[in-house]
């Protein structure tokens, strides 16, 4: 595909476009508790619309701060589901270890379950994009990587469905830590597995941040286009982002009467660093040329933190009406298939197939009209006939021991 459709990910959040994209789990949250969170659903629908608005900039191709803040909501959507997605499943897996006679069989199921949720619907629009790659002519020599969760492992990604690096990322982090945990479990069986839960994902956390400690030490890099391609969409230093959720789903498991009696208190610490971290960028300038390490080590960690300290408030949320509810509940339903489809296929054509480049605004906000109606048609038509049956089929036959 052109590059155009490759277009950066970025954190200055006024100053820079950015590219990003959002993938979470629906069916596994029924793990965690019987009871739906009202407040977790809407920050679903609440991501893929942030998603959707971010990818508009490429109608518009916008230079006003409106334009901006486009690009920057695609930031913090995908931020948020990674951050969600370890939260939700790092509870199942928790509560999977505690089993007395976890081993390589339990271990084995999770991610097969894991990989039975994503992969179906994940291969299928890589053989839609194969068909559209050679229809134009485009090359797919890296192709092989897809399938494998490997494209971007310890380096960045091609221009071939770009905004599918969050994928990897997530499952990398589960898969990493379900080997270690069955690995820990057999050698050190005099440690709780409480504890042996706890050391071993903060253990993965660690080895993450001295990753990016090495990035920072051996990086003259001083482009925020690059840090994104490099660092913020690479496996080896965004694991612990998902971690950070697993950790903090651990939290929640343990200690639940607190978390959820003192959820404006975690609401009000998320807000003043969430302020800190904007005052950093926006008011102390914090620059890839004065402040590497605050965008190499520390940024990315704190924004995972920030989000974590925003569940709490939203497991208390209330849904205001039935209504409302089956909006946000329709919108969760199609979002992975919404994901999938949106951009490197939809928008994609769209743009290539008609010429926006002359267009009035009221041209381009029909266009955008339409683009939205077109994914949200396709994307319910691929959840009920494709994605929904793999995922009952899933339900019945991938059960997990977590009682």
């Amino acid at each position: 595909m052109p590059n155009k459709i490759r277009t950066p990910i970025i954190l200055y959040i006024f100053d820079f476009p950015m590219w990003s994209n959002l993938h979470f789990y629906m069916n596994d949250r029924k793990q965690i508790s019987a009871k739906r969170f009202f407040g977790l659903d809407f920050l679903r629908a609440l991501s893929i619309s942030l998603l959707l608005f971010s990818h508009c900039s490429w109608i518009y191709n916008s230079k006003s701060l409106f334009g901006k803040l486009e690009d920057a909501s695609g930031f913090l959507g995908v931020e948020l589901f990674i951050v969600l997605s370890g939260f939700l499943i790092g509870g199942i897996l928790y509560k999977q270890f505690l089993q007395e006679y976890y081993g390589f069989k339990d271990a084995y199921l999770f991610v097969s379950r894991r990989l039975m949720r994503v992969l179906p619907s994940y291969y299928l629009v890589i053989f839609i994009l194969i068909i559209i790659y050679m229809i134009f002519g485009f090359s797919i020599s890296e192709v092989w990587r897809y399938p494998l969760l490997i494209q971007n492992f310890d380096s960045p990604i091609t221009a071939f469905f770009p905004e599918s690096w969050s994928l990897p990322v997530k499952e990398m982090g589960y898969i990493f830590a379900v080997a270690l945990l069955v690995i820990a479990s057999k050698l050190f069986t005099k440690i709780t597995k409480k504890t042996l839960f706890l050391l071993v994902i903060v253990g993965l956390i660690i080895v993450t941040l001295t990753a990016k400690i090495y990035y920072n030490i051996h990086s003259t890099n001083l482009d925020l286009k690059q840090w994104s391609f490099e660092i913020r969409s690479v496996v080896i230093y965004r694991i612990d982002s998902v971690l950070i959720g697993v950790l903090f789903g651990y939290f929640y498991q343990n200690h639940k009467e607190f978390v959820l009696s003192k959820s404006k208190l975690f609401l009000a610490i998320g807000v003043l660093l969430l302020l800190l971290l904007v005052a950093c960028v926006i008011v102390f300038k914090f620059r890839l040329s004065n402040a590497a390490w605050f965008w190499n080590i520390l940024c990315l960690p704190l924004v995972s933190l920030t989000i974590c300290l925003f569940v709490p408030f939203l497991l208390n949320w209330k849904k205001p009406s039935e209504r409302i509810g089956n909006v946000i509940t329709f919108i969760c339903n199609v979002s992975y298939s919404i994901y999938l489809l949106h951009y490197s296929i939809i928008l994609f054509l769209l743009k290539y197939f008609i010429n926006t480049n002359d267009f009035v605004l009221w041209q381009l906000n029909i266009f955008t009209l339409f683009y939205i109606f077109i994914t949200i048609g396709l994307s319910y038509i691929m959840y009920t006939y494709f994605e929904k049956p793999i995922n009952e089929y899933r339900a019945k036959n991938f059960k997990l021991n977590d009682k």
